[in-house]
């Protein structure tokens, strides 16, 4: 009598989850990948961080290099006794001239911080589509997992549902009946986590390409299928110098070199020179000119100095260190590819079509009274860990290609 309960939360579960899945479903934008990539370009809050940030950078590099600006004064001065009484007044300008050495100087680490600024963000444009294109596959992924998933818990319900009947009618055991709905309800959990994971991973993607829609669901509008093209080791190699970051890391030791030299220059104590006019009391009038050098006595700017070499070698450690990195991740993301792509080429489609053979063959065998319960159960389950397998090969090698794309700064060939 206890079965009844067990029956019906089985039958209520067959009715809740297909319309809890066909109502996540009902809000989700499906885009290619091609259409996430513009979508991206166009809304991506972290790619608009990015941009901000170079464009700080940019106006950082233009002030660094703007000259100094003019000084008006303007001085009256009023002296009186008991007798006799003065006054003068000086209107003048003053401006701060610098040596055209250091003039130069500045300029050149002004244009080198433009050309830093403007490689990290094609460094960060790169990353961010990386991040997008993750995002699209894990999404179909979680999406493919949960349509297994499903399809398995169908199988499974479908036999727990029959179980109560055989048991009434001595078919089977008692203990058979309950291991079969301990089954359906596991199948069920599954499901259930299987969908949270794939409406997550659609807001995921949502969230990259089109963060002002507010709360929603993006998901892959195609089939993920294929072997992604291959890429050689040697050709991957090849692209270090493409590589954006290490552009960068470039700009910034020459931004340093120059920097030195700004230092080196601007100890020499640039003169300000004024030139005004001058009245006074008694009819006297004319021009007024004077100079003023500061004397480096104290402060000779050997502290820059010092300082500015330092930080020319520590930008040229960390450009050979960049190198190095860069050279390490371009090598693991091609072996990763590599052994992506030869495992799905070897075993992808085969464990689909094995999937499939598995379970129509039990479900016939099932029909046909040659397979008992057990049997079809274990079939679905193999089912669905082979589909899953499949699947998650699949991802793995376009995820794979895609980061070996980014580490080589590129794009694919159909978004070129």
């Amino acid at each position: 009598m206890r079965a009844i309960p067990i029956l019906a939360i089985l039958v209520l579960g067959a009715v809740l989850f297909p319309y809890e899945g066909a109502l996540a479903q009902s809000a989700v934008r499906r885009v290619t990948m091609a259409e996430a990539i513009e979508a991206f370009g166009s809304s991506s809050l972290a790619l608009r961080t990015a941009r901000a940030e170079a464009d700080e950078a940019v106006g950082l590099a233009r002030q660094y290099r703007s000259y100094a600006n003019p000084a008006f004064s303007l001085v009256h001065e009023s002296l009186g006794g008991s007798e006799n009484e003065y006054w003068e007044t000086i209107a003048g300008v003053s401006q701060r001239v610098e040596w055209p050495r250091l003039t130069a100087s500045r300029s050149r680490v002004a244009a080198h911080m433009v050309n830093v600024a403007a490689a990290r963000f094609r460094a960060d444009s790169v990353r961010l589509a990386f991040e997008v294109r993750e995002a699209y596959v894990t999404a179909w992924l979680a999406e493919k997992t949960e349509e297994t998933r499903r399809e398995d818990a169908d199988v499974i319900r479908m036999v727990a549902a029959a179980a109560d009947t055989r048991l009434e009618a001595g078919d089977i055991s008692r203990y058979e009946a309950r291991r079969l709905r301990l089954l359906a309800a596991e199948a069920e959990r599954e499901v259930s986590d299987a969908a949270i994971e794939a409406r997550a991973a659609r807001r995921k993607l949502a969230l990259l390409i089109a963060p002002d829609a507010g709360l929603h669901e993006a998901g892959p509008a195609v089939e993920l299928t294929g072997l992604p093209p291959v890429i050689a080791p040697e050709a991957a190699l090849a692209a270090l110098g493409e590589r954006p970051d290490l552009e960068a890391a470039s700009r910034d030791l020459d931004a340093a070199r120059a920097r030195s030299q700004v230092a080196m220059a601007a100890w020499v104590p640039g003169p300000t020179l004024s030139l005004g006019y001058k009245d006074q009391r008694g009819g006297l009038s004319g021009a007024a000119l004077s100079v003023d050098v500061p004397m480096p006595v104290f402060d000779r700017g050997a502290g820059d100095r010092y300082g500015a070499s330092a930080r020319a070698r520590a930008a040229a450690h960390g450009l050979e260190l960049a190198r190095r990195l860069a050279e390490i991740d371009l090598m693991t993301a091609a072996d990763r590819y590599a052994s992506n792509r030869a495992n799905l080429a070897a075993m992808g489609d085969d464990l689909l079509a094995h999937a499939d053979f598995v379970l129509s063959a039990a479900r016939v065998a099932y029909a046909e009274g040659q397979m008992n319960q057990t049997d079809l159960v274990d079939a679905a389950n193999a089912y669905q860990d082979a589909r899953i397998s499949a699947f998650s090969l699949r991802a793995a090698a376009w995820i794979a290609y895609y980061d070996l794309l980014r580490a080589m700064a590129q794009a694919p060939g159909e978004e070129s």
